[in-house]
């Protein structure tokens, strides 16, 4: 995945190559009043020190005057994870410095860190070493830019933030969202041109508007689609991927939180609805909840998981309630067929197509009366 470059996004954090020069005229300040021995020497030193130090671009930042970010897209920080980054500070020291943004109340804000700050705060530390820069114009996406690349940010925190940046943007409720980059999709599928939107994720914005044109994506389905690949985000698997996270059951959603279960075993999960076993819902949830802990305790794969789902399956569905996977792909492999594709294609192959296609209507005719 290319991401948008957002260095520029932190222009005021000083960058300590540029300031070389800088750093050695207070240190040669600092020898300069060290041989004059004047009466308010250690005073001067002690604000050069701290001069010197900001002037690199790090800083150390007392804990208990930064506050965390209320909109960060991390939104699962488990007891765990602060004792894993705990025992990784405590063995190998602080070896990122955390970003801070200043606040009008001489306090900081966590654009970058959290996970750090947790740790050290448990630690028993005072101060972590900090960058601190002046607020971006838009804070909310600078904080989803810096977690959009991180692999450990679990997909349901990543959709949840991503779809909060695309309401903020177009103003759109989620479900106007949803139909929209589906409808939009389908389009360009049934065009064949699935390709040409994934190649826009790595150019430029001018030429990923012009591009959106090019496929038909004008007006507010490009507003919508402009800041999916703003960043860097390809809309076919935010589709595929991340738009499923959000249509969760609760159960599933503090799993995925609480526990660490995965994206794919969740969705797979979410098979075993009141709805698809046609039992009560809290039936239905007891199933998936015991099925949960089994996938997270033994550790299993998701074609493991997919099987003990077809296990609770037989236990209430009769043989022919349950939906052939087969019939669903030819199914679906039909829907795809595009009027273009039978435009372009061979005489001969319509004709075996359409015979194909009778034969099996014959089949599914047997199939139905008896």
């Amino acid at each position: 995945m290319v991401l948008p470059k957002i260095a520029k996004r932190f222009d005021n954090a000083i960058q300590k190559t540029d300031q070389e020069q800088k750093i050695a005229d207070l240190q040669a300040e600092v020898e300069k009043l060290r041989l004059s021995q004047s009466p308010d020497l250690e005073a001067e030193v002690e604000k050069l020190r701290d001069n010197l130090q900001n002037q690199s671009g790090e800083t150390e930042i007392d804990l208990e005057l930064i506050d965390p970010n209320p909109n960060q897209p991390r939104q699962t920080i488990t007891a765990e994870s602060i004792q894993i980054k705990a025992r990784l500070l405590k063995k190998h020291g602080q070896i990122t410095s955390v970003i801070l943004v200043t606040q009008d109340n001489n306090r900081y804000m966590l654009l970058d860190g959290q996970l750090r700050w947790e740790a050290a705060k448990s630690l028993g530390w005072n101060t972590i070493r900090a960058v601190v820069v002046s607020p971006p114009e838009d804070l909310d996406q600078s904080s989803l830019l810096t977690f959009l690349g991180f692999e450990d940010l679990n997909p349901l925190d990543k959709a949840e933030a991503v779809f909060k940046e695309l309401n903020k943007s177009t103003g759109l409720e989620l479900d106007l969202l949803v139909t929209a980059i589906g409808t939009v999709l389908k389009r360009i599928e049934r065009d064949e041109k699935i390709k040409d939107l994934t190649k826009l994720v790595g150019v430029s914005n001018e030429e990923q508007l012009e591009g959106l044109e090019l496929l038909g994506v004008t007006g507010e389905e490009q507003n919508i689609f402009s800041k999916l690949l703003e960043l860097g985000l390809n809309p076919n698997s935010v589709k595929s991927n991340l738009m499923p996270m959000l249509f969760l059951s609760e159960d599933l959603k503090n799993a995925i939180r609480q526990q660490g279960l995965k994206g794919a075993h969740a969705l797979a999960l979410s098979a075993l609805s009141a709805k698809a076993l046609n039992i009560p819902e809290k039936k239905a949830t007891s199933e998936r909840t015991k099925l949960t802990q089994k996938v997270i305790s033994e550790n299993l794969t998701v074609a493991e998981t997919r099987e003990e789902i077809k296990k609770i399956k037989a236990k209430y569905l009769k043989s022919d309630d349950i939906e052939s996977k087969e019939i669903k792909i030819f199914i679906d492999k039909i829907i795809k067929l595009s009027d273009n594709s039978l435009k372009v294609a061979q005489k001969g192959q319509l004709q075996e197509l359409r015979r194909l296609l009778e034969h099996k209507i014959n089949q599914i005719d047997d199939a139905l009366n008896s």
